[in-house]
């Protein structure tokens, strides 16, 4: 993250973290990847409304469902999801597009601008679509990301910096419908992931 790049806090989530399968794909990935895609991992609460899933309003909200985490299925973490003020437009365009005047926690957090606090984990390459936001995990961007790019993921299966993950959202988007590309639907974009420590924890 760069001292001089602007942040708007888009929404929170209470979950896992992903466990990436042992294929050939996943040998640069840690054991657990921070994520906040549905497609990859789950998240709390279970019964959540499944036109705002998995997201939450507040910090609060997000630390309250962690504690419905079931016995055995690991430790529940709270990220914070935070994008460039720059993607704001774009991205609250994209969700009332998609959901029209339904209040979504993304659009409310998006009109009122605020940095949130707790540990930068990384960058999170992420693409709309219909409600759900995939990983570039989700695709066969990670291997092409290696190979072309020479990006690399941190500890937390993230991207260091915020042109690192720019890089892998343009060349997604540039390939956007065509054979190797992802589907014409989905719009990427980098995203900042924060992890808050939970009382007690």
């Amino acid at each position: 993250m760069t001292s001089d790049e602007t942040y708007v806090l888009a929404g929170y989530v209470a979950g896992y973290r992903w466990k990436p399968p042992a294929q050939d794909w996943t040998k640069h990935l840690p054991v657990a990847v921070v994520t906040v895609s549905e497609c990859l991992t789950d998240f709390l609460p279970e019964d959540q409304d499944t036109l705002t899933a998995p997201w939450h309003a507040t910090l609060q909200d997000a630390v309250n469902a962690s504690h419905q985490a079931s016995a055995g299925a690991g430790d529940a973490q709270v990220l914070a999801v935070s994008i460039p003020a720059a993607a704001v437009l774009d991205l609250a365009a994209m969700i009332e597009k998609w959901i029209g005047v339904y209040p979504h926690p993304i659009l409310s957090n998006l009109t009122q601008p605020h940095s949130p606090d707790g540990t930068v984990q990384g960058f999170e390459v992420l693409g709309f679509e219909t409600g759900r936001f995939h990983s570039w995990l989700c695709y066969d961007l990670l291997g092409e990301a290696f190979d072309k790019l020479g990006v690399r993921t941190n500890d937390h299966g993230l991207l260091d910096t915020l042109a690192q993950a720019r890089q892998v959202a343009d060349s997604a988007n540039s390939s956007r419908g065509t054979p190797q590309g992802t589907p014409e639907e989905v719009t990427w974009f980098p995203a900042l992931i924060t992890e808050h420590d939970l009382p007690g924890s």
